[in-house]
């Protein structure tokens, strides 16, 4: 995992990507592992673009294939990992090393063009208790808005009618390991 950045103060240890997951990596990745291309990946603008259309299990599926690749157990950050690594050296609530993605630009709906904000997949997960039988975790479908997004809200968090089996247009993810 090249360009990672340390994250080893304020109780946490970890070592998160500096960018999300290209669509040239998740392609080389769905290649590797002989599936097909979806349509959303198979023409986009760039392939150096963070890759999109891609649900939470399938970038867990992903991360654990990175992982055996390197020999390194990968995961998706945490909502406090990202809080932390938006912080680091952010001007205006916006650090561009960090998030280069803030800035493309899609079509509007009346022809103008208009800012593209991505949020990124977090590891956060739910445990179910059941009484009588051992607790289950259930992934949420966690979501982490970068805090420019949020005008006039401290939420970060965001579950609500996200499925984690679903890919979005305006979600993407990085990977994370432990120190």
């Amino acid at each position: 995992m090249p360009d990672t950045i340390t994250l080893d103060e304020h109780g946490l240890h970890a070592r998160v990507a500096g960018y999300p997951v290209t669509v040239q990596a998740y392609r080389t990745y769905l290649q590797a592992a002989g599936l097909p291309t979806p349509r959303p990946l198979a023409h986009p603008d760039s392939l150096a673009a963070p890759v999109t259309y891609v649900s939470q299990m399938d970038a867990l599926t992903y991360l654990r294939w990175l992982g055996g690749r390197e020999g390194q157990p990968y995961r998706l950050p945490t909502m406090n990992e990202l809080l932390e690594l938006y912080a680091e050296d952010a001007v205006d609530g916006i650090n561009p090393e960090i998030w280069p993605h803030t800035h493309e630009q899609r079509p509007e709906v009346r022809g103008g063009m208009k800012a593209h904000y991505l949020c990124e997949w977090t590891s956060e997960v739910e445990t179910i208790v059941q009484p009588g039988n051992p607790p289950r975790t259930r992934v949420l479908g966690s979501v982490f808005y970068p805090p420019w997004l949020r005008e006039g809200s401290n939420a970060s968090h965001v579950q609500a009618g996200l499925l984690a089996t679903e890919g979005y247009s305006f979600i993407t993810f990085r990977a994370a390991r432990d120190l």
